[in-house]
């Protein structure tokens, strides 16, 4: 009978630093968005310095994403069904309970991009159940529920996450939205 192989250690330790950094990673990155509702609200970063704060979902074939940046509010709209014409500029109306208003969407090759400057409109966008993007060739639904809490959570990322650096520069900023 021979006695039992001692089973060495030292490769399953050699891996923990690595196992332990991954995960270390993973959580980081876990932390950089959160759901709020349908909603997922997220940073994103140019470099090491904070760019914006994004409220994203799907509805059917629609990627709908709300972006707030320092010059404001963003939708964008992406669809891998669509072919635009790249740099185009779309004449659209957009719709959210009693609010009307016209804007441009600006076009890349599957998305377009509509500046939301009326705050009339963003705030109807706070409490209606639909945002109606009217084209020449179709309107376009985007669904707004949950979107009261989520385009809080929007701007609360925003706020807390546009402090930082400038304040201190002694202490990395914490990116959460």
């Amino acid at each position: 009978m021979r006695p039992p192989t001692a089973i060495s250690l030292a490769p399953f330790l050699a891996l923990f630093p690595a196992l332990f950094l991954a995960t270390t990673a993973i959580a980081d990155a876990q932390d950089q968005t959160v759901s709020v509702g349908p909603w997922t609200i997220a940073t994103a970063s140019k470099g090491d310095k904070f760019d914006n704060c994004t409220m994203s979902r799907s509805s059917n074939d629609l990627n709908i994403r709300f972006v707030r940046t320092h010059d404001g509010l963003l939708l964008l709209l992406d669809s891998p069904k669509w072919k635009l014409e790249r740099g185009k500029a779309y004449d659209v109306t957009l719709m959210a309970g009693s609010r009307s208003v016209q804007e441009k969407a600006q076009a890349d090759a599957r998305s377009v991009t509509i500046v939301l400057e009326d705050r009339p409109l963003n705030e109807r966008v706070r409490t209606a159940n639909i945002l109606q993007v009217k084209g020449d060739g179709a309107t376009l639904r985007v669904p707004l529920n949950g979107s009261t809490a989520a385009l809080e959570r929007l701007e609360e990322c925003f706020e807390k996450n546009s402090i930082g650096v400038e304040t201190n520069p002694f202490v990395a900023p914490t990116r959460k939205p």
